[in-house]
């Protein structure tokens, strides 16, 4: 769930920055009942600790925070009519939407006035607000027809900080970003604390659209998909369907015949994180990582794109906390994966090397052996790194220890080669890391 993305680079990230949307407090519930004339909503105040600027009414939502009437939920069997501008319900009843007549406001708490874009004029420079973590995605010079992806529920996190996470994938105009269309997995998506699906559309007149709030459950399967409802080879199809489905239950939410708000629709997001409210690693399910598999894009004309070369991109450089962020490592045609850590700190990294000599040593020539054991230890440049409980000044440790044995025979002997093996071991390295304000990380130990 995004708030828009941008084509413009953000203002400079400052590391440890704790008072950026990560150190929001609880927020709210995204809850607009529609009845079948009247539409009506539930709001919960966004707390006292948003970003400053952004009234205490406001709602957060997957593209920042929204007054409450500018938030619509469409019931089951509702269909949006008249290009999103009115609802029209299973009765055959007609409710007309008023452009939104407040401004809405990005997860950093900068404004955006009613009519205004979240963009500016410059183009083709993909960038976001602090909230946006990490995605794959690729471009066309064309358009695109269909997405679609599964990925599984995460377990419960297991601090609750009023955090909101979104998994999804996502289609979107990069040259103007009006509009952009999401099935989303959400933990805390309806103030609830608990995981749910729902079908999203941002922002038709200033308001964003989205489907009823489904409850699912972790291990659950989830799909969701994004259709043109055009006929093949239209390049910029008015109206899209939406579906988030839970294959395990089988409950499903759908945003149909949605607007595009005349956007052509040529970027594409495989998987991507977006998080409000995250004040520690543990605010992050267990898994630490999370796969959208089953991936199938097709183009314009519903050919199936073989090979998307779907792009990494690093987006979470400067914030706090640092959670080990990244590329799952598993990114095929069909399938990318995204990581993060529950850890309140990330441990420490090591590399080890071993290496045995010299040639001819041991008993037989009366000879020591040596083994020496290397190992570059390290954290990240906002980390700081303790071997064996002492403080080292800088963000990298070279460890190095040499040790000989074999001099006037072995007890036993154990030949590989020329080497006499079996006796020697080095001193074990433990270390971790620390993060002001947070926990120390686990201990790992080298060798």
């Amino acid at each position: 769930m995004e708030t828009l993305r941008q084509t413009t680079p953000p203002p400079p990230r400052t590391p440890h920055a704790h008072t950026l949307v990560f150190r929001a407090a609880c927020v709210v519930a995204l809850l607009l009942l529609w009845a079948a004339a009247n539409p009506m909503y539930a709001q919960t105040p966004a707390g006292t600790h948003h970003p400053a600027g952004v009234p205490d009414n406001y709602l957060i939502t997957p593209f920042g925070y929204f007054h409450p009437s500018c938030v619509i939920e469409l019931a089951q069997g509702d269909t949006q009519v008249d290009n999103g501008h009115a609802i029209q319900h299973q009765d055959g009843s007609i409710t007309q939407i008023a452009p939104c007549a407040y401004p809405r406001y990005t997860a950093k708490g900068e404004k955006i006035a009613q009519g205004q874009s979240a963009q500016s004029t410059q183009q083709n420079v993909p960038s976001i607000s602090h909230d946006w973590i990490e995605d794959y995605n690729v471009t066309t010079n064309t358009s695109f027809g269909e997405l679609s992806a599964d990925w599984i529920v995460p377990q419960t996190p297991t601090s609750n900080d009023g955090q909101t996470i979104f998994f999804f994938p996502g289609l979107e105009d990069i040259n103007s970003t009006e509009s952009i269309l999401q099935p989303v997995l959400g933990w805390n998506a309806n103030s609830d604390s608990a995981w749910t699906i729902a079908s999203w559309n941002c922002c038709l007149s200033g308001t964003t659209h989205h489907s009823e709030f489904v409850p699912v459950s972790p291990s659950d399967t989830i799909s969701g998909s994004i259709q043109s409802t055009c006929g093949a080879g239209t390049l910029s199809c008015p109206t899209w369907n939406i579906t988030t489905t839970d294959q395990t239950t089988g409950g499903s939410t759908v945003l149909p015949n949605t607007p595009n708000d005349d956007q052509t629709f040529n970027w594409a997001f495989a998987g991507a994180l977006e998080v409000y409210n995250v004040a520690q690693c543990s605010d992050y399910p267990m898994t630490g990582l999370i796969t959208f598999s089953n991936l199938s894009l097709l183009d314009y004309n519903f050919n199936p794109i073989s090979n998307p070369s779907w792009s990494f991109e690093d987006l979470y450089s400067g914030l706090t906390p640092q959670c080990a962020y990244g590329s799952g490592g598993s990114e095929t045609a069909t399938q990318v994966s995204l990581s993060y850590s529950n850890s309140s700190t990330p441990a420490p990294t090591y590399t080890e090397n071993t290496i045995y000599g010299p040639s001819g040593c041991g008993p037989s020539n009366n000879a020591p052996c040596y083994v020496t054991y290397t190992a570059v230890i390290s954290v990240a440049p906002y980390e700081s790194l303790y071997i064996n409980e002492a403080f080292v000044n800088g963000s990298t440790y070279n460890y190095s220890d040499t040790v000989y044995w074999g001099s006037g025979g072995c007890s036993q002997t154990y030949d590989q080669g020329e080497y006499c093996y079996g006796y020697a071991s080095p001193a074990p390295v433990y270390a971790y890391a620390t993060e002001s304000g947070y926990p120390p990380s686990n201990t790992v130990t080298v060798y």
